[in-house]
C-alpha cells in the first residue's frame, strides 16, 4: 500500500513540474503575402519604347538620305537622256496643265522662230541656248515608284521635242526629288527616272521668258522751241501812220 502512495505523489510532482513550465506563446494571424512593386513602371516601358522607335527611325531616315544623295551625284559616263543619234532638236514645244505654252522651231532657212505664244521671230541665241540644254540632259538614276508619287500621273510638264534624225518624242515632267537636285521624268511613257533639275530648269525658262528678239528703242531727238512773234497794233484805215522823228529839224529864214 505504502508503495502505491508514493508512486502517485511522484506523478503528482511530475504533472506539477510540467505545470510549472514555460507558458506557450499565442499565436500570431498569419501576414499577408507581400506584393513588390515592378522595378519599371508601365509608363516608363512606353515611354523608351517610344525613344527606341524615333532613334530607329532618325537612323533610316538618314541612311535613305545618304543613299538618294549618292544616287543624285552624277558619275563621269553618266547616261543622257537623248544621244547624239537623235539629231539636234528643231522644234521644242513645252505645256502645263494650265493651257500655257511656248513654242520655238526652225524655219525653212534654219532660224528659230516662235510659233507660241505668238507667231514672231527669236531670238537665235536664246533659243540655241534652250535647244543645247536637251542634249546635255543627264539622268541621275531610275526609280520603281508609282506615278501619283512622283508627281507623273499628272505631269507639271509636257515636252514635245522632233529632232533633226525625224523623231518625236513626249517628256513628261514631275516632281521634283526630295533633295532637289533633280525633275522625276518619264520619256515616252516608259521607265520613271530623275534628270538632273539645273539643265531642265533652263528649258523650262522659255514658259516665262520667250526668246522675244530685242526691240531697239529709237533715239530721241530735242524738239526746237517756238520763238514768240512780238505782237503789231493795228493801224486805222484812212490815217497816216506816225513815223518817229529823231533829231533836231533845222529850218530856213
Amino acid at each position: 500500500m505504502a508503495a502505491k502512495k508514493t508512486t502517485s505523489k511522484r506523478s503528482t510532482s511530475g504533472r506539477s513540474k510540467k505545470a510549472g513550465a514555460t507558458p506557450a506563446r499565442p499565436q500570431l494571424s498569419p501576414m499577408p503575402p507581400r506584393v513588390e512593386k515592378p522595378v519599371i513602371s508601365p509608363a516608363t516601358w512606353i515611354t523608351l519604347l517610344v525613344l527606341v522607335l524615333m532613334v530607329g527611325f532618325a537612323i533610316l531616315f538618314t541612311r535613305q538620305k545618304a543613299k538618294d544623295q549618292a544616287a543624285a551625284t552624277p558619275t563621269p559616263g553618266t547616261a543622257m537622256l537623248f544621244t547624239a543619234a537623235e539629231g539636234q532638236p528643231n522644234d521644242i514645244k513645252i505645256e502645263t496643265p494650265a493651257l500655257q505654252s511656248v513654242e520655238i522651231a526652225r524655219n525653212a532657212s534654219g532660224k528659230w522662230v516662235l510659233k507660241a505664244p505668238i507667231q514672231a521671230d527669236a531670238d537665235q541665241a536664246a533659243a540655241e541656248a534652250a535647244a543645247t540644254q536637251i542634249g546635255a540632259f543627264q539622268i541621275v538614276s531610275e526609280v520603281q515608284l508609282g506615278l501619283d508619287v512622283v508627281g507623273l500621273d499628272k505631269p507639271a510638264y509636257t515636252i514635245t521635242l522632233t529632232f533633226t534624225g525625224g523623231k518625236t518624242h513626249k517628256l513628261e515632267v514631275g516632281s521634283v526629288n526630295p533633295i532637289q537636285t533633280g525633275y522625276y521624268v518619264r520619256l515616252d511613257g516608259g521607265t520613271v527616272r530623275i534628270v538632273d533639275k539645273q539643265g531642265l530648269d533652263a528649258l523650262l525658262s522659255l514658259l516665262t521668258n520667250p526668246p522675244y528678239v530685242a526691240t531697239a528703242t529709237p533715239a530721241v531727238t530735242d524738239t526746237p522751241t517756238a520763238t514768240a512773234t512780238p505782237e503789231t497794233t493795228p493801224t486805222p484805215v484812212g490815217t497816216t501812220p506816225t513815223v518817229p522823228v529823231t533829231g533836231t529839224a533845222t529850218t530856213k529864214p
